[in-house]
């Protein structure tokens, strides 16, 4: 399992987040309120996934995820956002759906490599898959994400292996 790393500017939200979080089986190993505190705590870390807000006050998380090391995967948390994956970065907007949420997390904390960072050959041949899912079942890019997701704990195949046979199964 993954280090968890809660940076939030309130520390009652981010309190919050830990109690749901703990409370659910997930171990928080810190909490703080700037970018850059969070940075020198993943330096000496191998891994982990983080929540955060959108925007911190010493950075935004786009530039949290530039300076992170390669394998940590970043929720940000965005008032009036949308859903969507990439870049290093799943935003969840808010309210969350506290479900979809816990499930995100335990996809990101039991996964072996960062989540999020793949190679760029592997990213599009997800993004295939995806828009084949979209356009088959007439499903949002986030829904078609969350399948290929879902799918990939359900049968223990890697989310490249289970894209590949995807985009094989309709060419």
């Amino acid at each position: 399992m993954k280090n968890i790393i809660i940076i939030y500017p309130s520390k009652k939200t981010a309190l919050q987040l830990r109690d749901v979080l703990v409370g659910n089986g997930f171990s928080v190993s810190h909490i703080c309120a700037l970018g850059s505190t969070a940075l020198g705590i993943a330096q000496d870390m191998r891994s982990g996934v983080i929540i955060t807000a959108s925007i911190l006050p010493d950075m935004s998380c786009k530039s949290l995820a530039e300076h992170l090391p390669a394998d940590f995967d970043i929720i940000s948390l965005s008032k009036g956002g949308t859903e969507n994956y990439g870049s290093g970065v799943i935003n969840l907007p808010l309210p969350l759906n506290r479900t979809e949420f816990l499930q995100t997390v335990a996809v990101l904390v039991s996964s072996v490599s960062s989540f999020t960072r793949r190679k760029s050959e592997d990213r599009d041949l997800i993004t295939d898959a995806k828009l084949i899912l979209m356009k088959n079942r007439h499903i949002s890019e986030s829904q078609a994400h969350r399948f290929l997701q879902k799918e990939s704990m359900r049968t223990g195949k890697s989310m490249k292996e289970l894209s590949r046979e995807i985009v094989d199964s309709f060419t």
